[in-house]
Protein backbone atom coordinates (compact mmCIF):
# COMPACT_ATOMS: atom_id res chain seq x y z
CA UNK A 1 0.00 0.00 0.00
CA UNK A 2 3.07 2.35 1.09
CA UNK A 3 4.33 1.91 -2.43
CA UNK A 4 1.52 3.40 -4.26
CA UNK A 5 1.91 6.85 -2.22
CA UNK A 6 5.80 7.51 -3.08
CA UNK A 7 5.67 8.93 -6.09
CA UNK A 8 3.54 11.92 -4.49
CA UNK A 9 5.79 12.32 -1.55
CA UNK A 10 7.49 15.31 -3.46
CA UNK A 11 4.24 17.09 -3.27
CA UNK A 12 4.85 17.50 0.68
CA UNK A 13 7.79 20.40 0.24
CA UNK A 14 5.49 21.90 -2.71
CA UNK A 15 2.47 21.92 -0.77
CA UNK A 16 4.12 23.46 2.26
CA UNK A 17 6.04 26.16 0.27
CA UNK A 18 2.46 27.55 -1.22
CA UNK A 19 1.21 27.77 1.98
CA UNK A 20 3.81 29.36 3.89
CA UNK A 21 3.84 32.01 0.69
CA UNK A 22 0.21 32.28 0.76
CA UNK A 23 0.52 33.17 4.80
CA UNK A 24 2.83 35.36 4.54
CA UNK A 25 1.05 37.37 1.98
CA UNK A 26 -1.79 37.43 4.10
CA UNK A 27 0.29 38.86 6.68
CA UNK A 28 1.72 41.62 4.77
CA UNK A 29 -1.78 42.53 3.90
CA UNK A 30 -2.84 42.53 7.47
CA UNK A 31 0.05 45.41 8.40
CA UNK A 32 -1.03 48.27 7.71
CA UNK A 33 1.27 50.63 5.38
CA UNK A 34 3.42 53.76 6.77
CA UNK A 35 1.73 56.42 5.35
CA UNK A 36 3.54 59.76 4.83
CA UNK A 37 1.81 62.54 7.42
CA UNK A 38 0.13 65.59 5.67
CA UNK A 39 0.40 67.58 8.16
CA UNK A 40 3.16 67.10 11.02
CA UNK A 41 3.26 68.55 14.35
CA UNK A 42 6.64 69.84 15.54
CA UNK A 43 6.59 71.22 18.72
CA UNK A 44 3.89 72.81 21.18
CA UNK A 45 4.98 75.72 23.67
CA UNK A 46 3.77 78.05 26.18
CA UNK A 47 4.70 81.46 26.32
CA UNK A 48 3.73 84.51 28.33
CA UNK A 49 2.71 87.82 26.39
CA UNK A 50 2.56 90.95 28.23
CA UNK A 51 -0.02 93.86 27.89
CA UNK A 52 0.67 97.05 27.48
CA UNK A 53 0.56 98.93 30.11
CA UNK A 54 -2.16 101.57 31.16
CA UNK A 55 -5.15 102.25 28.83
CA UNK A 56 -5.91 104.92 26.11
CA UNK A 57 -8.21 106.93 29.28
CA UNK A 58 -4.86 107.45 30.77
CA UNK A 59 -5.80 106.02 34.15
CA UNK A 60 -3.86 103.41 33.80
CA UNK A 61 -4.23 99.69 33.59
CA UNK A 62 -6.61 97.18 35.73
CA UNK A 63 -4.92 94.22 37.45
CA UNK A 64 -5.71 92.31 33.82
CA UNK A 65 -4.03 94.81 31.90
CA UNK A 66 -0.62 94.54 34.03
CA UNK A 67 -0.82 90.84 34.18
CA UNK A 68 0.71 88.56 31.73
CA UNK A 69 -1.51 86.55 29.10
CA UNK A 70 -0.33 83.05 28.12
CA UNK A 71 0.52 82.33 24.50
CA UNK A 72 0.32 79.18 23.36
CA UNK A 73 2.19 77.82 20.26
CA UNK A 74 1.55 74.99 17.82
CA UNK A 75 4.23 74.79 15.00
CA UNK A 76 3.72 72.25 12.03
CA UNK A 77 4.89 71.22 8.55
CA UNK A 78 2.39 70.30 5.72
CA UNK A 79 2.98 68.46 2.78
CA UNK A 80 -0.48 69.45 0.38
CA UNK A 81 -0.28 72.14 -1.87
CA UNK A 82 -2.87 74.31 -0.26
CA UNK A 83 -5.18 73.35 2.78
CA UNK A 84 -8.21 75.59 3.37
CA UNK A 85 -10.43 74.51 6.24
CA UNK A 86 -7.43 73.78 8.42
CA UNK A 87 -8.65 73.88 12.20
CA UNK A 88 -6.21 73.03 14.81
CA UNK A 89 -7.72 72.35 18.38
CA UNK A 90 -6.62 73.05 21.49
CA UNK A 91 -7.09 71.34 24.95
CA UNK A 92 -5.13 72.83 28.40
CA UNK A 93 -5.81 71.35 31.50
CA UNK A 94 -5.86 73.67 34.43
CA UNK A 95 -5.96 73.36 38.39
CA UNK A 96 -4.42 70.48 40.74
CA UNK A 97 -5.14 67.21 41.62
CA UNK A 98 -8.28 68.03 43.45
CA UNK A 99 -10.07 70.03 40.50
CA UNK A 100 -9.04 69.95 37.31
CA UNK A 101 -10.73 72.00 33.86
CA UNK A 102 -9.83 71.20 30.67
CA UNK A 103 -10.26 74.50 28.56
CA UNK A 104 -10.83 74.21 24.96
CA UNK A 105 -10.59 75.89 21.96
CA UNK A 106 -9.94 75.79 18.18
CA UNK A 107 -9.35 78.37 15.51
CA UNK A 108 -9.80 77.53 11.47
CA UNK A 109 -7.15 78.16 8.93
CA UNK A 110 -7.39 79.01 5.05
CA UNK A 111 -4.73 79.19 2.28
CA UNK A 112 -1.88 77.40 4.30
CA UNK A 113 0.46 76.55 1.43
CA UNK A 114 3.14 73.71 1.56
CA UNK A 115 5.79 73.61 3.56
CA UNK A 116 7.96 74.08 7.21
CA UNK A 117 7.53 76.26 10.17
CA UNK A 118 3.35 76.88 10.21
CA UNK A 119 2.65 78.05 13.73
CA UNK A 120 -1.14 78.50 14.68
CA UNK A 121 -1.67 79.94 18.28
CA UNK A 122 -4.54 80.81 21.02
CA UNK A 123 -4.12 83.17 24.13
CA UNK A 124 -5.65 82.67 27.24
CA UNK A 125 -6.54 85.49 29.95
CA UNK A 126 -4.86 86.03 33.08
CA UNK A 127 -7.67 85.98 34.94
CA UNK A 128 -8.91 82.66 33.52
CA UNK A 129 -6.10 80.99 34.98
CA UNK A 130 -6.65 82.65 38.41
CA UNK A 131 -10.01 81.91 38.65
CA UNK A 132 -9.51 77.94 37.59
CA UNK A 133 -6.65 77.31 38.29
CA UNK A 134 -6.23 79.72 41.45
CA UNK A 135 -2.91 80.80 39.93
CA UNK A 136 -1.86 82.76 36.95
CA UNK A 137 1.42 81.42 36.30
CA UNK A 138 2.60 78.83 33.63
CA UNK A 139 2.55 75.98 36.36
CA UNK A 140 -1.09 75.89 36.29
CA UNK A 141 -1.37 74.87 33.31
CA UNK A 142 -0.65 70.86 33.80
CA UNK A 143 -1.45 69.46 30.25
CA UNK A 144 -1.52 71.16 26.74
CA UNK A 145 -3.05 69.03 23.69
CA UNK A 146 -3.18 69.74 19.80
CA UNK A 147 -5.30 68.31 17.30
CA UNK A 148 -5.35 69.13 13.60
CA UNK A 149 -8.20 68.27 11.30
CA UNK A 150 -8.43 69.22 7.84
CA UNK A 151 -11.69 69.46 6.35
CA UNK A 152 -13.05 67.50 9.25
CA UNK A 153 -10.65 64.45 9.62
CA UNK A 154 -8.06 64.36 12.07
CA UNK A 155 -4.63 64.63 10.67
CA UNK A 156 -2.70 65.06 13.53
CA UNK A 157 -2.31 64.79 17.21
CA UNK A 158 0.29 65.49 20.17
CA UNK A 159 0.63 67.25 23.50
CA UNK A 160 3.36 68.90 25.14
CA UNK A 161 4.48 65.80 27.39
CA UNK A 162 4.89 64.02 23.97
CA UNK A 163 2.33 60.56 25.38
CA UNK A 164 0.91 59.99 22.17
CA UNK A 165 -2.31 59.46 23.45
CA UNK A 166 -5.39 61.55 23.15
CA UNK A 167 -6.08 61.86 26.51
CA UNK A 168 -8.40 65.56 26.72
CA UNK A 169 -11.05 62.74 25.77
CA UNK A 170 -11.23 61.37 29.21
CA UNK A 171 -12.11 65.26 30.45
CA UNK A 172 -15.32 67.06 30.09
CA UNK A 173 -14.71 69.89 27.95
CA UNK A 174 -14.95 73.90 28.97
CA UNK A 175 -15.04 75.72 26.06
CA UNK A 176 -14.66 79.45 25.91
CA UNK A 177 -11.74 80.08 27.92
CA UNK A 178 -9.37 80.32 25.19
CA UNK A 179 -9.01 83.09 22.90
CA UNK A 180 -8.48 83.27 19.37
CA UNK A 181 -5.61 85.72 18.56
CA UNK A 182 -8.26 87.07 15.33
CA UNK A 183 -9.63 88.28 18.81
CA UNK A 184 -7.82 88.97 20.83
CA UNK A 185 -5.78 93.29 21.60
CA UNK A 186 -3.16 91.69 19.75
CA UNK A 187 -5.25 91.17 16.70
CA UNK A 188 -3.43 93.71 14.46
CA UNK A 189 0.29 93.04 15.61
CA UNK A 190 0.50 89.34 15.81
CA UNK A 191 -1.46 88.63 12.25
CA UNK A 192 1.94 87.81 10.44
CA UNK A 193 3.28 85.83 12.82
CA UNK A 194 0.48 82.77 12.56
CA UNK A 195 -1.61 81.42 10.01
CA UNK A 196 -4.41 83.12 7.92
CA UNK A 197 -7.13 83.03 10.46
CA UNK A 198 -10.84 82.17 8.71
CA UNK A 199 -12.32 84.36 11.66
CA UNK A 200 -9.97 87.48 10.99
CA UNK A 201 -11.58 90.64 10.99
CA UNK A 202 -10.51 91.16 7.58
CA UNK A 203 -12.79 88.38 6.26
CA UNK A 204 -16.36 88.75 6.76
Amino acid sequence: MKEHFRPLRWLAPVVGALLALGASESLAQLQPRPVKADFLIKRIELRRLNPASGGASGRGGTEAGRVPWTLFECEFDSQPEWADDLEIKWYVVLGGSKQQVMATGSDTYIYVKKGRRHVAAMLMHPLVTERWAGSTTQAAMESVGVEILWQGRLMSFDDTKHSKQQWWQRFTPQPGLLMRVSESPWATTLYADYEWSKFTTGKP
